[in-house]
């Protein structure tokens, strides 16, 4: 009788001991599953920046104004781009309505707001010198200040972690526009590293109608 009992707290201490490793292998693997998985991006994403699917940041200020930029994945794909506004101080603006031209080899793409709003105040710095889109583009190389019509629209924006997740889709997406190209099996190396992110001034190997179809599916919010 000894001896039963002796083998049966024998097996419930081990089938705890089962439990327990089981839960905590488990929990290991949710963790590891809720990681960002792919995520090593080459743009820039601060914390606090809010993105826009017209691949257009915003900064929010204390008051409620917002300064407005075009993102680190339209920069890096222009090569020496010059920058034109569409808008002046005090005009209202509506999602959607085209507010800057980017202008780089003869071609051009048409940047768009992301929500409805007055304009405050433009950066004439950013025209004189464009190389600020690359160079200090959360800083100095912000396009336009705006107030927004409604502080609710916030919450479409993107933020941190689904600002990451949705540039993957998006780099995932421009792989498959560069692969509508004439010639793209040659043109591919020359536009994205190892099979992976786009080389810095991407755009100025590809065709005028791969501009406009650029345009169309990444510049346009059509959410």
């Amino acid at each position: 009788m000894t001896v039963l009992l002796v083998v049966l707290t024998v097996l419930v201490f081990l089938a705890i001991d089962i439990a327990v490793i089981g839960a905590r292998d488990k929990k290991r693997s949710s963790a590891v599953g809720a990681q960002p998985v792919g995520l090593a991006l080459p743009v820039r994403i601060p914390e606090g920046i809010y993105f826009a699917r017209t691949h257009t940041w915003m900064s929010l200020f204390p008051s409620g104004r917002m300064r407005l930029g075009v993102d680190d994945f339209v920069g890096r794909l222009l090569d020496t781009p010059s920058i034109s506004y569409l808008k002046e101080p005090h005009q209202h603006v509506q999602k959607g309505e085209p507010i800057l031209l980017l202008k780089d080899g003869g071609h051009t793409l048409t940047v768009r707001a992301p929500m409805d709003g007055e304009i405050l105040d433009r950066n004439v710095k950013l025209t004189e010198e464009p190389n600020r889109l690359k160079e200090s583009l959360f800083t100095d190389g912000w396009a336009y200040t705006i107030v927004p019509a409604r502080h609710s629209d916030i919450k479409q924006l993107l933020l941190g972690e689904e600002t990451r997740r949705w540039l993957v889709g998006e780099f995932s997406r421009l792989r498959d526009v560069f692969a509508q190209e004439k010639g793209a099996n040659d043109l591919l190396p020359a536009l994205l590293q190892d099979g992976g992110p786009p080389l810095q001034g991407a755009l100025k190997y590809v065709l005028p109608e791969a501009w406009e179809r650029f345009e169309r599916a990444f510049l346009r919010d059509t959410v």
